[in-house]
């Protein structure tokens, strides 16, 4: 048997489903630069500044937790999916 024989063809559409999963997640890029710099380190002694920034970064963080563990279920099931029709 020849080395191509060997390899399992990989359905264009798993291709692309994995790479929207890839572009759900860079989405996430440019908020999450937000949470670093509130993380930075940097305390501020204005409270009300402190408990709006804390607010913002809680919501935040909820949404990407949320989004984050759905997209992680799809990309899993993805490639569960690319794994199984590759046994056939």
């Amino acid at each position: 048997m020849s080395k191509e024989q060997n390899l399992k063809a990989v359905p264009y559409q798993d291709i692309l489903d994995v790479r929207s999963e890839l572009i759900k997640l860079r989405s996430w890029q440019k908020s999450l630069v937000y949470l670093d710099e509130f993380f930075d380190g940097k305390v501020t002694r204005n409270k009300k500044d402190m408990r709006m920034r804390y607010y913002s970064c809680q919501q935040l963080y909820q949404v990407f937790a949320g989004d984050f563990e759905e997209v992680l279920k799809e990309s899993e099931e993805i490639v569960a999916r690319m794994v199984q029709r590759g046994k056939k």
